[in-house]
């Protein structure tokens, strides 16, 4: 199976590199960077994350080796992470041809302004990925959602009457609607000292180097290897503390932090427009309801991972 096959790649790898190439030589070019429990990090899997993550958001290339290196491994650290947890419960081969997975693949695809996956299989050749990599990635993300959705349904808490009556009052189905396409940068600070330290770093480096690196940078959500790329959502379908934020933004601009749970969200505005639809009231209902859900679900997945994180040897 596809999967089977990456897991034993870098094994097979590092055989071939010993039988074919000069034995001392091979060894001398082959470093182990980090151990996670039974699982080594080499320079050859932090090479192989530094292409495909500038696959995705070439801005990468503008960052000095010391930067890439970081950024691939906290990138890589954190997938081995999510996979050893996923791989208790749940196996990757069923999320191969799933059509999460699928979808996600085409939106990455057609953000890259690529119009099919033949010429995304090309468009990785250039910069030594295989597709198998990237479905085999994607469904690690697609299988701890799934995971994390069946650990913590029970907890997620949402009044849909107070949603309701907020879209009545509010008249949000039949108004002029701002539709937004945002990006993220989702971090963690314990008190105000570390968040006021935290922002500036943040904003400094987006300043220096775009706010899609900065968010594979210090992201810690799911989006950060995507540069951080949310998409297209409507006003309506945001809390009143992400609407306020957002109406003061022109395109191009990002947000100061908000509070959510125990993360901040930094909000960057790739395309704001007025658009005239009147939504059906339950569609609006539905899609509110699935945006909270969606945000507890991501409060709770990040508790989790440092959670197990923690039980995790990391050398």
């Amino acid at each position: 199976m596809i999967i089977k096959f990456f897991e034993k790649k870098k094994f097979f790898l590092i055989v071939f590199l010993l039988l074919f190439n000069n034995f001392s030589s091979a060894i001398e070019n082959i470093v182990i960077i980090k151990k996670i429990n039974n699982e080594i990090i080499t320079n050859i899997d932090l090479n192989n994350e530094y292409n495909y993550l500038i696959a995705l958001n070439e801005n990468l290339k503008n960052l000095n080796d010391e930067e890439a290196r970081k950024i691939s491994e906290q990138s890589l650290t954190r997938e081995i992470i999510k996979y050893k947890e996923i791989s208790k419960y749940l196996s990757l081969e069923d999320f191969q041809n799933d059509e999460l997975v699928i979808n996600v693949i085409k939106n990455i695809y057609l953000n890259l302004n690529l119009v099919s996956i033949e010429d995304f299989e090309n468009y990785l050749k250039k910069f030594d990925v295989n597709i198998n990599d990237v479905v085999r990635k994607i469904s690690i993300e697609i299988a701890w959602n799934q995971l994390i959705v069946s650990k913590f349904n029970n907890q997620v808490n949402i009044n849909e009457d107070q949603i309701l009556k907020k879209i009545k009052n509010d008249n949000l189905n039949s108004k002029e609607v701002i539709e937004y396409n945002l990006s993220e940068i989702v971090f963690q600070a314990n008190n105000q000292s570390e968040l006021e330290n935290k922002t500036n770093e943040i904003e400094t480096f987006i300043k220096k180097s775009g706010f899609s690196t900065a968010a594979n940078k210090f992201s810690i959500a799911d989006t950060a290897k995507l540069g951080g790329l949310i998409g297209k959502i409507n006003d309506n379908q945001l809390s009143l503390k992400f609407q306020n934020e957002l109406k003061k933004l022109n395109t191009g601009k990002f947000s100061k932090p908000i509070n959510v749970g125990n993360r901040f969200i930094i909000l960057f505005v790739n395309e704001k427009k007025i658009i005239n639809e009147k939504l059906d009231e339950k569609e609006l209902l539905k899609s509110m309801i699935d945006f909270e859900r969606k945000t507890q679900f991501e409060n709770f997945s990040q508790i989790y991972f440092e959670k197990i994180k923690l039980n995790m040897q990391i050398q």
